[in-house]
C-alpha cells in the first residue's frame, strides 16, 4: 500500500523531471492543467492484508480521502467484494495537475512565474511556436520576477523587428536593460528569438570573452604561468589537471596560492557556464568560488547545471557568519529562484538574504582563505 507521504516525495521527482515539458504544454493549452502527468499506481490491499490489519487498512483509505480533497489531487477507486468483509471501496492510484505537484514540491512560485511569463509571451506572439524554446529555457523563465518578464519582452520584441542592426550589445536602446541583464539571460532571449522569427542569436555583437587562466602547479602548463585566453584558445590547452577552481572575480584569481595539479580560471561572471564546453574542465573536478551574494549563487547554479558535479569553496554559512562584518549592502539583490544548489548552499543564500547583504570574495583574508582552499583540495 503506498502512502500518502510516498505520493508526495513521487511529486517531487515527477517535478523535477518534467516541469519544463508541462510548462512547454501551457503554450498551445491555456490552462497548463491537461499537461501529461501520468497515473501513480496506489497498490491497495488484498483481502488477506485486510485481514491481517484492517485497522492499517481503514488508516490507510481514510488517508487518502482526506488527501484526495486537496486541489488539483484526482484518486481513482475502485470497488472489491470481499468474502469477509464485504464490499469495499479503495483508491487504486492517483495523480495531480501540475499546479497540485508544484505545490507539493514548494514550487508554487516557481510554476507560477512560468505560466504568467508564457501567457505574457502568447499574448505578444500568439502565432509562435515557442513550444521548444519554453522547454529548454523553463527554468530561467520561472526565475523571473515580473520586471524580468518586462525587460524580456521588450529586449525579444526590439531584436526580431531589429535584426540586423550591427549593433553592439551595449549600444541595445532598451530601457532599463544593461549588458550584464543581457549576458545572464542570453540564453533565454535567444531561444525565443528561435521561436519566434527563425533566426540564431541576437544578431547583436559582443566583445569574445577572454578567460584569464592561472597554472597554481607551475609544473602543468610551459610559459607563463598566467594569461588570458578565448573560449577556443581553452580548448585547445594542453593541459590535463587535476583539478579546476573557476573564481568569480580576477582579483581574488590573482592572489591564489599553489595549489597541486589544479589549473585556476577566471569565470568571467555569468559566462562560467561555458567553461563546460572545454574538454580538459569537463574531465577535471571542478571547484567554483564566487561572492556570498544572491548573484553569486546564481551564477553557481548556472554552472552546475552545465557541470552537475561542480562543488562550491567558501560558499557555505560557516564563512558568512566568520567574515559577516565585511559585508556591505546589495544594492540590487536576485530576487527569483536559484536551482542546482546544495542544502549548505541554500542555508548560506537564506543568510545573505535575510539583510541583502554581500560578502565579496576578495574581503576574504588571504590566509584564512588559502588554508580553507588547501583543505578542501586535501579532501578531494
Amino acid at each position: 500500500m503506498r502512502s500518502v507521504a510516498d505520493f508526495r516525495g513521487w511529486a517531487a521527482q515527477q517535478w523535477r523531471a518534467h516541469w519544463p515539458a508541462w510548462l512547454a504544454a501551457s503554450v498551445t493549452d491555456a490552462d497548463a492543467e491537461a499537461g501529461a502527468v501520468r497515473w501513480r499506481p496506489l497498490h491497495p490491499p488484498t483481502e488477506s492484508v485486510m485481514a491481517s490489519d484492517p485497522d492499517a487498512v481503514a488508516a490507510w483509505v481514510q488517508a487518502w480521502q482526506r488527501f484526495e480533497r486537496t486541489d488539483g489531487i484526482h484518486v481513482e477507486w475502485s470497488t472489491r467484494a470481499w468474502t469477509n468483509f464485504g464490499t469495499q471501496r479503495l483508491p487504486e492510484r492517483a495523480t495531480g495537475t501540475p499546479a497540485a505537484l508544484a505545490r507539493l514540491s514548494g514550487q508554487s512560485e516557481t510554476w507560477q512565474r512560468g505560466l504568467e511569463g508564457v501567457a505574457r509571451l502568447r499574448e505578444v506572439w500568439p502565432d509562435a511556436d515557442l513550444t521548444d524554446a519554453i522547454r529548454a529555457q523553463a527554468r530561467r523563465l520561472g526565475a523571473l520576477d515580473e520586471a524580468d518578464v518586462v525587460r524580456l519582452l521588450a529586449v525579444v520584441a526590439w531584436i526580431v523587428a531589429n535584426p540586423s542592426t550591427g549593433l553592439w550589445e551595449r549600444e541595445l536602446p532598451v530601457v532599463g536593460v544593461h549588458t550584464k541583464w543581457l549576458e545572464r539571460h542570453r540564453a533565454l532571449v535567444e531561444a525565443l528569438v528561435s521561436g519566434i522569427a527563425g533566426e540564431e542569436g541576437t544578431g547583436l555583437r559582443r566583445v569574445a570573452v577572454r578567460f584569464r587562466v592561472r597554472a597554481l602547479d607551475p609544473t602543468l602548463l610551459p610559459g607563463p604561468p598566467d594569461f588570458s585566453v578565448d573560449l577556443a584558445g581553452l580548448r585547445a590547452l594542453d593541459v590535463e589537471p587535476a583539478r579546476v577552481l573557476i573564481c568569480e572575480n580576477a582579483t581574488t584569481l590573482g592572489t591564489l596560492p599553489e595549489l597541486p595539479r589544479t589549473v585556476a580560471l577566471h569565470g568571467m561572471g555569468f559566462a562560467a557556464p561555458v567553461l563546460a564546453e572545454v574538454p580538459w574542465v569537463a574531465r577535471a573536478d571542478v571547484a567554483y568560488w564566487g561572492d556570498l551574494d544572491t548573484y553569486g549563487f546564481q551564477i553557481l547554479g548556472q554552472l552546475r547545471q552545465a557541470l552537475p558535479r561542480v562543488e562550491s569553496v567558501l560558499m557555505d554559512a560557516g564563512t558568512w557568519r566568520t567574515h559577516e562584518h565585511l559585508a556591505v549592502d546589495e544594492p540590487r539583490p536576485f530576487r527569483g529562484v536559484i536551482g542546482h544548489l546544495t542544502v549548505a548552499e541554500l542555508d548560506a543564500l537564506a543568510l545573505v538574504r535575510q539583510g541583502d547583504r554581500r560578502l565579496e570574495q576578495e574581503r576574504i583574508p588571504r590566509a584564512p582563505a588559502a588554508a580553507e582552499l588547501a583543505s578542501a583540495w586535501t579532501a578531494r
